[in-house]
């Protein structure tokens, strides 16, 4: 099979359902007639044959069977949508206008605004030309013309441009002004025809193309940012298109203008409004990212609620995408009573396959164990399909090893339209602070990489070894209903990267440890990155690379707040709430080469840690793992009572002997200095434990890669006992006692 090619694709419209809802699913289907669905309970992802191993057990649903095949297509790209209007068709002369910073004026022909139509070549649109100037493009409904300034636009600076049309002399003018510096440019044109102005929808950074599937319906995508479009009925001269930008309800030009759109209102929203007082207001598509500088910003103000007229501006990408939008191929409504697991709808058609995994989560108010798996769900959108793997230049320099290319990773090569990642950047190369899950994700699948879903799921195939049952719970149900979602369960065990929480997440949380609940944090890197989530948005994540932090890009000056809260982004370290406040343990290094493994510490011998090694006398934990060789890899956490670990917290165990690849993350550092990991007091992984002043207690095992171990051998090695004493404990109802004397008992880690 050609590695570019995935005959199978699929997604679902939701990550989590409860017995009694329904989920729904669609599939594309390209190349064979037909494939088989089913549902599988996922007992564990990893193909790896050292692994769990990788074990699946079908679920009897009416979605069973064979079913017809339909190949479906993305249409990528975010621009705004204005429905159509008799009151917004200019009957001959007409003005069509809008500040913006293109930030690929190199890459062709890209819609502004306007109503032309590629497929029916009628219409007019104000463009950046092929030339990367700014143009007219407009349609006679049987052939359509372009005409530019000829002076090609600067990436990345802002312009005032506006095409107008005058019937009585037959002539479109062009205008083309860098807003900070030099004098216009104009362009005077006859026309060989009028433009054929008919009722249509009006688009912003597309024009129309019907691609003839009923979903498709614009091309020609904008990068950049767009402020202050006009429309207006006649044909306005140089002073009366600045007039109309800066103050649409003036006496000169008010009377002419039909449309007027403020994007620095409802900027906590996908929609925007016309303040002309005709009422076209309009809807943004596929997610541009709002809350951004615009032309007048002048960096006084940093909050866009503080002074929303700086932040005018949406900026739209030609990669950007929220909802596929593909027909609804399955539903599957859950019976009451399915056990609470992760699931997946697993679909073939020969020797290709997919699955599109989910949780069913527990009834609302209802538990059905007393330990609960905590499915970090927001971590798996943040990564959704990443691209670092081959899109990013030094990636090879970061895991001192060559790149392996997966047929996934060379697929989302060739199809950008799947969208991106937060950990990557658009095609004008700003960074993707938005991401949806209502698209095929790939590296949220079984038989990956080691990585998000299937590391997760050695923990959960352990669990299902360790204990009598457990609940799943995912990052939307636990951000959307707080503390209540939490009640009741006397164990949390984590994911092996739960990086990426909302406020309330951290808040539930936080409230629950205080009413006596045990926290079990598997892995590293967790509770850093301050993220939005919206209810009445599902499936929308926001993430913006603020300031400090190991990231792969950094938000623009002024846009470090979030546009859907208004919440200032970044690491939660920098909203004051480091990881070590929750879990007593914080990112501190990351290298991707090989993994190690812990070694016990004299506290390790403290009574209150006892349990913790109870049957092992090893003296080295965790020397075999299936990532990297070992327990302690990949991103590892360590205590630092300044950052809050608690000052009686017990440091169990700390990795040892990383490589020279393990490296300090950039929060460390207040300066370029070597990094020696062999001997860096900065560089370990620390296993931890406290107690709760609510009775309840925290252990922290400080390394993506630990979850990991926990299978070798048949899950019976040194890691797994670990472990397995610390959920018995945890499970047992006696309340954890603060000790007498808070001794710290971590490295300060300065």
């Amino acid at each position: 099979m050609d590695p570019g090619i995935r005959p199978l694709n699929g997604y679902a419209d939701r990550m989590s359902v409860r017995p009694g809802e329904t989920i729904r699913f669609h599939v594309s289907c390209d190349g064979p007639a037909t494939y088989r669905a089913g549902i599988v309970r996922l007992h564990s992802a990893d193909d790896n044959p050292a692994g769990a191993p990788f074990r699946s057990i079908p679920v009897e649903t009416p979605v069973d069977g064979p079913h017809e095949g339909r190949a479906h297509v993305i249409h990528a790209g975010s621009h705004a949508v204005v429905p159509a209007s008799p009151r917004l068709v200019p009957a001959d002369a007409f003005t069509l206008q809008a500040l913006i910073m293109p930030t690929t004026p190199q890459m062709g022909r890209q819609g502004i605004i306007g109503t032309w139509s590629e497929s029916d070549h009628t219409g007019a649109s104000l463009v950046v030309g092929d030339d990367g100037a700014a143009g007219l493009v407009a349609g006679n409904g049987h052939a359509s013309v372009v005409a530019t300034t000829g002076e090609a636009m600067v990436a990345g600076a802002w312009y005032r441009i506006a095409a107008t049309f005058d019937p009585e002399s037959g002539t479109m003018c062009l205008l083309q002004q860098a807003l900070d510096t030099g004098p216009p440019v104009l362009r005077r044109i006859a026309v060989a025809f009028p433009p054929v102005l008919e009722e249509s929808r009006w688009l912003m950074a597309a024009w129309h193309r019907d691609a003839g599937d009923g979903r498709g319906y614009h091309v020609g995508c904008f990068n950049g940012r767009i402020e202050a479009p006009r429309v207006a009925c006649r044909a306005f001269t140089p002073d009366e298109v600045i007039i109309a930008g800066v103050r649409p309800a003036a006496p000169s030009v008010r009377d002419a203008i039909l449309a007027a759109w403020d994007f620095s209102r409802g900027i906590d929203t996908l929609a925007f409004e016309d303040v002309s007082g005709h009422g076209h207001h309009g809807t943004l598509v596929h997610l541009p990212e709002r809350a951004v500088t615009g032309a007048s910003w002048s960096g006084r103000e940093m909050f866009w609620r503080h002074r929303p007229q700086d932040y005018a501006a949406i900026h739209f990408h030609d990669d950007d995408i929220h909802d596929a939008g593909w027909p609804e191929s399955h539903a599957w409504q859950v019976p009451e009573g399915t056990p609470s697991a992760i699931h997946a709808l697993h679909v073939t058609a020969g020797d290709a396959e997919d699955f599109i995994p989910f949780a069913v989560v527990p009834p609302r108010g209802r538990r059905t164990s007393d330990v609960c798996f905590l499915m970090p769900t927001a971590t798996y959108m943040a990564y959704a399909n990443s691209g670092r793997h081959f899109r990013n230049d030094t990636v090879e320099m970061k895991q001192f090893r060559a790149t392996v290319m997966t047929r996934d990773d060379c697929f989302l090569q060739a199809h950008s339209e799947y969208g991106l990642s937060t950990y990557d950047t658009h095609s004008d190369g700003s960074g993707v602070s938005l991401s949806s899950r209502l698209r095929p994700i790939l590296n949220f699948r079984p038989k990956g990489r080691v990585w998000g879903l299937v590391a997760d799921t050695h923990i959960t195939s352990w669990l299902e070894q360790a204990s009598d049952g457990f609940d799943v719970v995912t990052d939307e149900e636990l951000d959307g209903e707080g503390l209540a979602v939490l009640e009741g369960y006397s164990v949390i065990v984590t994911g092996s990267h739960p990086e990426y929480h909302t406020a309330s997440m951290l808040d539930a949380l936080k409230a629950w440890l205080a009413r006596g609940g045990r926290l079990i944090y598997t892995g590293a890197n967790g509770f850093y990155w301050r993220i939005a989530l919206r209810q009445d948005l599902p499936g929308v994540l926001e993430c913006r690379k603020t300031e400090g932090g190991t990231r792969s890009w950094v938000s623009r000056a002024g846009e470090s707040f979030m546009s859907l809260t208004g919440e200032y982004g970044g690491l939660w370290r920098r909203s004051g709430r480091p990881p070590q406040q929750l879990a007593g343990i914080g990112f501190t290094a990351q290298g991707f080469d090989r993994s190690t493994w812990y070694r016990r510490t004299p506290a390790a011998d403290d009574p209150r840690a006892a349990f913790i090694f109870a049957g092992i006398d090893d003296e080295i934990i965790g020397d075999a793992g299936l990532v990297g060789g070992g327990a302690a890899g990949l991103e590892i956490d360590r205590a630092d009572t300044r950052l809050g670990t608690p000052p009686h917290a017990l440091v169990v165990a700390s990795s040892e002997e990383h490589a020279a690849g393990m490296l300090v993350v950039l929060e460390e550092l207040t300066s370029n200095q070597p990094v020696i990991a062999d001997d860096h007091p900065l560089v370990r992984a620390d296993m931890t434990f406290f107690e709760h002043p609510g009775g309840g207690a925290v252990f922290s095992a400080g390394s993506i890669a630990f979850g990991s171990a926990l299978p070798v051998n048949g899950y019976d090695n040194p890691v797994a006992r670990l472990l397995g004493n610390v959920l018995e404990r945890f499970r047992d109802p006696e309340p954890f006692t603060m000790p007498a004397l808070a001794r710290p008992r971590a490295e300060p880690g300065g």
